[in-house]
């Protein structure tokens, strides 16, 4: 089905397709997806999963926790070092609930004069994951220009996505939607919109994951009054749909994810590709390609507080871009 709609996307969507609130593609959210050249769809876990894929939220549950198969498995291999005491928690207790609480900021400096950030929180609700978060970006001094590239001065811009997440597990899968509302300010003049994204992430085999995202479904954006010169209407945008896997190790150290792409106002395809590695026990490095651009971070957790940071070259001229992020459980 996912392989259809990346085929097809074309025309299922492309009869209102333009590139209305484009700013929602930005994925400066979390620096260690960034970091893994942003094919983030099948391995986000956390609260920036509101931003990359809304079904990740459903691994807050069940990330830091073993299955009662890989409990039994580790300690048929005599590797019970490996298995923590809320691990054997559950495996003598398995309907036990896990209360979470997860507050995630990320703030980017962009080269050519943008700023982005995103902050979050996720927590159980009814058998899932609930989140909310606010992703912006901004820029300052744009130089604007006439239809024939006069010069008529500069303008500020700005654009934010407000969202309300929910993602659930059925079976091996897991299931999310967020609904979006957005606002963009370009000079003088503002817009509001909204939109959704749907997503799933499932468990092939115990070390392949596949994901699948449908990003922006009936985005747009529409004047907030009447401006001289400008239609009042909704404009809509164009939908991104991602298909992403992941490998992982028997012990989860080391990640090697894909991503593919689809614009559906664009031809192309994006290819991104991302490998983390954990280096010592509380810390991670990572390694990416965002298309064509090279990105690398890390991060480190104690207890429950994770700090990370991301390098990227920007796309737009290969300017140096710089990410940090932090996430605390409760």
């Amino acid at each position: 089905m996912s392989g259809i709609l990346m085929l097809c996307g074309t025309a299922l969507f492309a009869q209102d397709a333009g590139s209305r609130a484009s700013y929602t593609r930005g994925g400066w959210a979390g620096a260690k997806y960034v970091a893994m050249g942003r094919a983030a769809e099948v391995i986000v876990d956390d609260v920036y999963a509101i931003y990359w894929n809304p079904a990740g939220l459903a691994g807050l549950k069940e990330r830091e926790r073993l299955s009662t198969e890989e409990i039994q498995r580790r300690a048929r291999e005599g590797s019970v070092g490996s298995i923590s005491e809320e691990d054997l928690v559950r495996f003598s207790d398995d309907t036990a609930t896990r209360t979470v609480f997860q507050i995630g900021i990320s703030a980017a400096k962009l080269d050519i004069e943008r700023e982005a950030g995103f902050g979050g929180i996720a927590f159980n609700l009814f058998g899932g994951v609930m989140g909310m978060g606010l992703y912006s970006i901004q820029s300052k001094d744009i130089e604007a220009r006439d239809e024939s590239g006069n010069l008529m001065g500069k303008l500020d811009y700005s654009g934010s996505v407000g969202y309300l997440s929910y993602a659930w597990t059925s079976g091996i899968s897991s299931i999310g939607f967020s609904l979006k509302g957005l606002y963009e300010k370009v000079g003088d003049v503002g817009y509001y919109g909204g939109g959704v994204d749907i997503g799933t992430q499932v468990d092939v085999i115990p070390f392949l994951r596949v994901g699948f995202v449908v990003m922006d479904i009936g985005t747009g954006l529409k004047p907030d009054k009447q401006y001289e010169n400008i239609e009042n209407e909704y404009d809509f945008g164009s939908p991104s749909l991602k298909l992403s896997m992941a490998l992982t190790s028997r012990q989860s150290d080391f990640i090697l994810a894909f991503s593919i792409v689809r614009k559906l106002e664009q031809e192309e395809y994006d290819l991104n590709v991302g490998i983390s590695y954990q280096l010592i026990k509380n810390m991670v490095v990572y390694v990416g390609m965002n298309d064509t651009e090279f990105s690398s971070g890390l991060s480190m957790k104690v207890w429950g507080l994770e700090v990370a940071y991301a390098f990227s070259y920007d796309n737009i001229d290969a300017g140096y871009n710089n990410i940090v992020s932090v996430t605390l459980d409760f």
